[in-house]
């Protein structure tokens, strides 16, 4: 019987991953911890460079109220709507996060030229805001136009720094990277006033937040004439 099998260690590299989310610095003032879903689409050349863009989608219902709507509620708190019942309001966090990352490869392994340690730097743009989530028929004092003035809306420049473990093997068929990372966003508060504090909501925000992120790794390999290498068993 004759097998050939096809050596390459460049492609692309496109990595579908979960990351769990502690925030810190400002961020945790206003969030607990977060989950997040996310892409990352690499390019691995034959040197071990890795160049590639990352894309992570933030949400939770982790959010730390501190009575951002304590203008508008009663002495108890509560908010009455236009019926005269206590508000039903949730809050969730939505946010946003993608970066240009460049990284490095280190082999543990001369027999396996994809698998290894990698160690990546990143810049980008980090967002984030509260998502309120109400009737705004019957509460009209959180319409489309009187929502932005509480949801905190927050995006500005960020960096990253990621160390992982990656496996990527012609043998086996489970492909995975698994690793941490630190991120740094340099932000500001997006919305001209802030109507619970009643004050600008331009502020500067400093943000961090530490990461623990796995992914599956599914590998499209380019190939050229001179790279190939045939096995006959």
């Amino acid at each position: 019987m004759a097998q050939s099998d096809m050596k390459t260690e460049q492609g692309f590299l496109f990595v579908p991953h979960v990351a769990f989310n502690s925030p810190g610095a400002e961020l945790k003032e206003r969030f607990g911890n977060f989950t997040s879903l996310g892409l990352a689409v690499d390019y691995k050349l034959k040197s071990n460079l890795v160049i590639g863009l990352d894309y992570d989608w933030f949400f939770s219902d982790n959010v730390k109220d501190n009575g951002i709507f304590s203008n508008i509620g009663g002495p108890s708190g509560n908010i009455i709507d236009e019926n005269g019942d206590f508000a039903v309001i949730q809050l969730n966090m939505k946010g946003n996060y993608a970066t240009v990352n460049v990284g490095y490869l280190l082999n543990l392994s001369k027999k396996e030229p994809n698998s290894g340690l990698l160690l990546s730097v990143g810049v980008g743009a980090m967002q984030h805001r509260i998502d309120i989530i109400s009737s705004q028929v019957t509460i009209p004092q959180l319409n489309d136009e009187y929502e932005y003035g509480y949801d905190q809306l927050t995006y500005g420049f960020a960096t990253k720094q990621y160390i992982g473990y990656q496996h990527l093997t012609e043998k086996n068929k489970y492909q995975f990277r698994i690793g941490v990372e630190y991120n740094q966003g340099f932000l500001q508060g997006r919305r001209t006033w802030d109507y619970n504090a009643n004050i600008s909501g331009l502020s500067k925000q400093f943000a961090t937040t530490a990461v623990l992120k796995f992914g599956l790794v599914v590998p499209v390999f380019t190939k050229k004439a001179k790279d190939e290498e045939f096995f006959i068993d």
